[in-house]
């Protein structure tokens, strides 16, 4: 009976290790995902974007982007700016190179968070208005797999007072990687 008990708790501390273990990895961050805001030296006006860090060893996809391991990506909505359009661009940040004082904040995601920013980013048309603008693509991804909301206050300046409110950092614009290539999400594969 004895011998019966304890092959019996042997099986249930395996399982109960195994499942330590696959509950550890859900949790690993795969992920460092920036809620942006800076300004064109050229309008003077603001531009809200997000941006991604890949902390793993392994190719993540962002949106329908997919991020080479231990590197990046910006994705922002465009109007005018857009070279070849309104709507979703992939690396668009670091190809114009004529934003001044970025702000940041920071949050790192899981694999299944990222998948809802991801979804998020896949859905969304590309189109740019006065209305559904940078700000409104920025905070609705954000707001998919971030544990706090950004308010959507219309204007990109507003996003700018709420960053600062929240303890945005300045100098995160280092590590966006330069001569990448530019995408606008209709040419990517869905």
């Amino acid at each position: 009976m004895k011998k019966i008990i304890a092959a019996i708790l042997a099986v249930l501390m395996l399982f109960s290790t195994t499942v330590l273990f696959a509950s550890a990895s859900d949790d690993e961050k795969v992920v460092r995902m920036w809620y942006c805001n800076a300004t064109s030296k050229k309008t003077g006006i603001g531009h809200v974007f997000l941006y991604f860090q890949n902390l793993t060893d392994e190719p993540i996809m962002v949106g329908r982007y997919e991020v080479p391991a231990n590197d990046d990506v910006s994705v922002g909505c465009f109007g005018t700016e857009g070279p070849r359009g309104a709507g979703v661009y992939y690396n668009l940040e670091q190809d114009l190179k004529h934003y001044r004082a970025p702000l940041g904040v920071s949050e790192e995601l899981t694999a299944d968070e990222l998948q809802k920013v991801t979804n998020k980013m896949k859905a969304y048309k590309n189109h740019w208005d006065p209305i559904f603008n940078c700000y409104y693509f920025a905070s609705k991804c954000w707001n998919a797999g971030a544990d706090g909301d950004i308010p959507y206050l219309l204007v990109p300046g507003f996003s700018r007072l709420i960053m600062r409110l929240r303890g945005a950092q300045t100098g995160f614009a280092d590590l966006l990687s330069q001569n990448d290539p530019v995408y606008k999400q209709s040419e990517l594969p869905a």
